[in-house]
């Protein structure tokens, strides 16, 4: 199995070459970078082993938003912290952010998002650029979500070129399968359409037709702790391949402790692919959101605001520190189906 695995990565490397595959040290990630829950959640094209969706998760997969069932609403920030030295005209700081909304309706969920990312380090040339995304999912059948997104962005300092891309994507929940809990299986194509840069480098950042499939349950499930796993797989337009899994520790319903780590054979073939892992914490609260007849109207007099902090290595260099919140508006619906019986 080893050796196929190497005789794999080499020949979509060989291929990525002969085709100019040649992102930039986190091109593949541009849009992952701006919160917390995004760089320690693995990746995870089916929401993590221990499910969690938020307005962002639909630049993985549109899908995603489709099994969120309350309003929510994200914000997060990442400064990024270079270690090169500043005389050689390196930059020291980076940044990154982004805020969206997701709406649950009774035909369909829909999302949106903004990002922006100012990074002009040598050693991570991501340029500065603002992204537009939009996204739509629907459940079908019992167990099926289908979901599309759009979305738009302008690189202003390396290209200064613009972007416009679609994505489709799909989650199968299975439920409890087995010793597995609620597992799913999942699987998108991002970046359908132009992306940053593809008109000089015809491929461009983050890759035209990246595919990603991946799997994510929860293994142990009592009481007061709740263990998760995911496992993803991408390959950016068959030119690369990236392995991204994660873990996620629940304790007491009240603080996730998640990490994940990443593998893309393209940074280790040229000697950035960071070997350790990325680890962060989120904290569940219950707020009350007043009782104004407008709160009551929606359920919302109970309401869950979720902070995040999180770190993240790149190429040695390069440290990321995060932070970010998730508010969720009412209760999550806990009850089955109403059944009537004639």
């Amino acid at each position: 199995m080893k050796k196929i695995l190497s005789f794999l990565t080499a020949g979509l490397l060989a291929l990525g070459a002969a085709w100019s595959y040649n992102p930039p040290v986190q091109g593949e990630n541009l849009f992952y970078l701006s919160h917390p829950e995004l760089l320690t959640g693995g990746e995870s094209v089916a929401g993590g082993g221990i499910e969690s969706v938020l307005p962002a998760s639909g630049t993985i997969n549109p899908a995603l938003v489709g099994l969120e069932e309350r309003v929510s609403l994200d914000l997060g920030y990442t400064a990024m912290l270079n270690g090169l030295d500043e005389s050689k005209g390196n930059k020291k700081y980076g940044q990154a952010f982004g805020t969206g909304i997701l709406i649950p309706t009774d035909w369909a969920n829909f999302g949106a998002e903004i990002q922006g990312v100012f990074s002009e380090f040598s050693n991570m040339p991501l340029g500065n650029s603002i992204h537009f995304k939009t996204f739509a999912a629907k459940q079908f059948m019992e167990k099926l979500y289908i979901g599309v997104g759009l979305g738009f962005g302008y690189e202003t300092k390396i290209h200064k070129d613009w972007m416009l891309t679609a994505d489709v994507g799909a989650i199968y929940d299975f439920g409890d399968l087995g010793f597995l809990k609620n597992f799913r299986i999942a699987a998108s194509a991002n970046n359908l359409g132009k992306t940053l840069g593809s008109d000089v480098n015809w491929q461009g950042y983050p890759s035209m037709f990246t595919f990603r499939g991946g799997v994510a349950a929860e293994l142990v499930r009592a009481k007061n702790f709740v263990l998760g796993l995911s496992l993803d797989v991408t390959t950016p337009l068959f030119t690369n391949l990236i392995v991204d899994s994660g873990i996620q520790i629940l304790i007491c319903d009240f603080v996730q402790v998640n990490s994940s780590w990443e593998f893309n054979a393209e940074e280790v073939w040229q000697g950035h692919n960071s070997w350790l892992p990325t680890v962060g914490v989120v904290f569940k609260f219950n707020i009350g959101m007043g009782k104004s007849d407008f709160v009551k109207k929606h359920d919302w007099t109970k309401s869950e605001l979720c902070p995040s902090a999180a770190w993240k290595n790149v190429d040695m260099d390069i440290n990321m520190i995060s932070v970010g919140a998730v508010l969720r508006l009412g209760e999550k619906d806990k009850s089955g189906p109403d059944i009537e019986l004639e």
